[in-house]
């Protein structure tokens, strides 16, 4: 079976499953949009990362840094699983993109070693973005497997900004 069919066979699965378990809408997290919005925004990462030519894994938290969804391509490096959300989480914990974070944790700046302070659970890399609507907060997208440039313009894509 070649990769294409096996990731229409993966995502035909995954929106089944989705379909068959809809959200409850008396739930007090899914009144965050960002938990019907999920599937959608990894679609559109997913259909980016394949524009590259690059395999990746792609997060979304809600506002309260839990994952709502996390999908991974295939081939994508093994450490992307654990860098996505990393990043993920920095954009939401920040309210913030995490490459915007790099200039503030240099020597000298206001910052410096928090991510060394926070046991590497911020990192300051391209790929987090957080996802608003309006001033409000709905949570975050991480990419990784990419270069950073690739990494952010999927994640970036993805919430289409």
């Amino acid at each position: 079976m070649n990769e294409d069919k096996i990731e229409k066979m993966t995502l035909k699965i995954l929106k089944e499953i989705l379909n068959r378990y809809p959200v409850e809408s008396n739930h007090s997290n899914y009144s965050n949009p960002l938990y019907q919005k999920a599937w959608d925004i990894v679609q559109r990462a997913v259909k980016k990362a394949k524009d590259l030519q690059v395999d990746v894994v792609i997060t979304v938290l809600d506002s309260s840094a839990r994952v709502i969804m996390t999908y991974r391509m295939e081939h994508a490096l093994l450490v992307s699983d654990e860098m996505a959300y990393k990043k993920a989480y920095t954009a939401v914990g920040m309210k913030m993109e995490s490459k915007d974070l790099k200039p503030l944790t240099q020597p000298g700046q206001w910052l410096y070693q928090l991510e060394m302070m926070l046991d590497n659970k911020i990192v300051s890399l391209s790929g987090g973005v957080p996802i608003f609507e309006g001033e409000h907060l709905l949570g975050s997208i991480g990419v990784s497997g990419g270069n950073s440039i690739q990494d952010q313009e999927i994640a970036l894509y993805a919430i289409d900004r």
